[in-house]
């Protein structure tokens, strides 16, 4: 009986850890955050070294503070919700939306991104200044990013997409007329892809950008607390500041 009893257990503690993730490490000493692809705040494949000045920066605010912190990519989507559920305690790299302030709590500001939407060239952008102008417009944009329930709102026909490679070949093809992301994410993710003037960009806002905290985690507040107090080292002592430079 006690063998049955055990193997039961052992059923259903692998029913109840995600599949294919690590597991977190005890928070007195690591942590597993959560991120996707979006260089060059965060790069899965790393060029020179370079693992995204949001990936560098979460992790040695942690080291600074004695806990070593490894960063897991997985699609957007699913790292939102695998946070969310309080599987994994924090997610990068994340923007400030009321919806979202619902399920995480947020560090102190990590970097930011100016948004808009990258057009076809010679596409007519006169009229176009604002989310609210993109009513009736076809756009693309990754799903679960933080501006998407505002366009839907503003009337914007919103085109769901996986990763923002696909917005460029969307926007190449015709298929939609705009492809909304951050400039800077935008700007690396086209040299990379080989384009030079096909598209130009038009910017509506600047975010913050954080290290987001899942609300069911139990362990979230004492880690945002000690992530901020690593990251006002890195900025006090110039650290912040040279992460950066390694990529402009």
């Amino acid at each position: 009986m006690a063998i049955r009893s055990w193997f039961w257990v052992a059923l259903l503690v692998v029913g109840i850890l995600p599949i294919g993730l690590p597991t977190l490490g005890h928070p007195a000493g690591s942590v597993i955050i959560l991120a996707t692809d979006y260089p060059p705040f965060d790069i899965a494949e790393p060029e020179d070294d370079r693992l995204g000045f949001d990936h560098e920066v979460a992790v040695e605010a942690f080291k600074r503070k004695g806990i070593t912190a490894e960063v897991v990519y997985v699609p957007w989507s699913r790292a939102v919700s695998e946070t969310e559920a309080g599987n994994y305690p924090g997610l990068l790299t994340c923007a400030h939306t009321v919806e979202r302030a619902e399920h995480f709590l947020f560090s102190a500001p990590i970097s930011q991104e100016a948004y808009g939407v990258f057009y076809r060239t010679g596409h007519p952008v006169e009229n176009i200044r604002s989310i609210a102008d993109l009513a009736g417009q076809r756009v693309a944009s990754v799903l679960e990013y933080a501006p998407n329930a505002e366009m839907e709102r503003q009337g914007a026909e919103l085109v769901n997409i996986a990763t923002d490679t696909a917005g460029f070949k969307m926007l190449e093809l015709g298929r939609v007329e705009f492809f909304h992301t951050g400039q800077a994410a935008g700007q690396y993710l086209k040299r990379k892809l080989g384009y030079r003037n096909e598209f130009g960009f038009r910017s509506f806002v600047v975010w913050d950008y954080f290290l987001c905290f899942s609300r069911k985690h139990a362990d979230s507040e004492e880690l945002r607390q000690v992530f901020n107090k690593g990251l006002a080292e890195l900025r006090a002592d110039g650290t912040y500041d040279s992460i950066h430079a390694r990529y402009r």
